[in-house]
């Protein structure tokens, strides 16, 4: 049996990866981290290099072998996130009504409350996106402006282009609603459904009503950066501060039609703080990238930091264990979605489309949206067999293990 492909990776092609090969380990051992960002390092660290084991397909007629390490599918790794992306996009695609408008809105908080956010992830983001629909919804639904319930895809994004933690969410929200009687109603007008300053009044009311009675019922942490708002004065003022100051969320109608619609979203929900194609250079001590620069007219400069302050910032966006980056909300609402879906395919006479991915398997998807055949020979066009090769077993391993399988046939 001969191997016409080994295919391993290194640090090297990852410039994320190699960064944290080498620098993790001391930044591990001179700052806290959290067992969620200590999993990020080992899981980023071993991705797509063998450490994790091997996925092996061969075939039994011409003897073709390929071998690929395993990704970690870790969805902070920048590594290995493009088909999970690609697969929800073909998800969202089926959600889509033709022929409306769709909408971004991002929505957005004073830096003033970027430590409290920090050191209370869960409670905050978690009140970030229930303020973020409570807001749409309620504007949406009275009759000056839409008189329907849109519906609302919403995704957490916790970094800037410095990599500064920056927490805010991006939302797709439908150009058009179900009414309370039932029927569907687009927006009166093209190219605008919702005032930015009563969005912005709106948002904020409802967001420090909610840290409000978060701090009342006990449930922030106000250790560390945060402790001078233990005092009740100090609370206080914080609050009222933060009530004088304007918050300004961002709308407008984009992607060009709802054809862009899911795949401008998909960045900011399956792409981690940095994309390997931002690093421009790593050295044994200094890590390069780029990033636009929204204050100076978006230029593209670059901004060099140390590996560890690298290593840093990235780890700050990791999220807390088992929390869900991305949220539905009105008629795209989990509980709900089918049933109004085929509702409005009804009324606008429309074909309802199921999601095509929903329970397919990966051999199914890469299929799809590569157009890759896994499963077919590529010399001979038989069926490959599959294996797995435990982690620890070494390259020059494999083949043998390979052969040694095929014989049990």
């Amino acid at each position: 049996m001969t191997s016409d492909l080994m295919k391993d990776r290194t640090g090297k092609e990852y410039p994320v990866q190699e960064i944290f090969a080498s620098a993790a380990e001391d930044y591990l051992a001179h700052h806290e981290v959290s067992d969620e960002q200590r999993k990020v390092v080992s899981c980023i660290s071993c991705c797509k290099t063998g450490e994790l084991g091997y996925n092996i397909s061969f075939c039994d007629t011409c003897g073709f072998t390929e071998i690929r390490p395993n990704s970690c599918n870790n969805r902070h790794c920048p590594c290995c996130q493009a088909p999970l992306e690609q697969k929800w996009v073909q998800a969202r695609d089926s959600e889509l009504i033709k022929g409306i408008a769709y909408y971004h809105a991002i929505f957005t908080v004073p830096y003033e409350l970027n430590d409290l956010i920090y050191d209370n992830q869960k409670e905050l983001y978690s009140l970030l996106f229930r303020c973020t629909s409570d807001t749409l919804l309620t504007l949406c639904r009275d009759r000056k402006y839409l008189g329907a319930t849109p519906g609302l895809v919403m995704v957490l994004h916790t970094w800037g282009q410095k990599l500064n933690f920056h927490p805010h969410i991006h939302t797709m929200l439908s150009g058009g609603g179900l009414k309370p009687d039932g029927k569907f109603v687009e927006a009166a007008h093209k190219g605008y459904l919702l005032p930015k300053e009563v969005m912005g009044r709106l948002f904020r009311g409802k967001f420090l009503d909610g840290l409000k009675k978060l701090h009342d019922a006990g449930k922030l942490d106000l250790k560390g950066r945060c402790s001078a708002l233990r005092n009740s004065y100090g609370w206080r003022e914080f609050i009222d501060r933060l009530y004088k100051k304007p918050w300004i969320p961002h709308i407008k109608e984009t992607f060009n039609g709802n054809g862009n619609a899911v795949k401008y979203l998909a960045r900011y929900a399956y792409r981690t703080a940095i994309a390997n194609s931002r690093i421009v250079s790593v050295s044994a001590e200094k890590v390069s990238f780029r990033y636009k620069d929204y204050a100076d007219g978006s230029k593209a400069k670059t901004l060099t930091v140390t590996s560890e302050e690298f290593v840093g910032l990235f780890l700050q966006h990791v999220l807390p264990k088992g929390f869900c980056r991305i949220r539905f909300a009105g008629f795209l609402a989990n509980s709900c979605k089918t049933e109004k879906l085929k509702l409005i395919c009804r009324l606008r006479n429309t074909v309802f489309r199921e999601n095509p991915v929903r329970g397919k398997n990966t051999a199914y998807l890469l299929k799809l949206i590569y157009g890759t055949d896994i499963c077919t020979c590529p010399n001979c066009r038989s069926a490959l067999r599959f294996l797995r090769a435990s982690p620890g077993i070494g390259k020059e391993d494999l083949l043998d293990f390979c052969f040694r399988s095929s014989k049990t046939v």
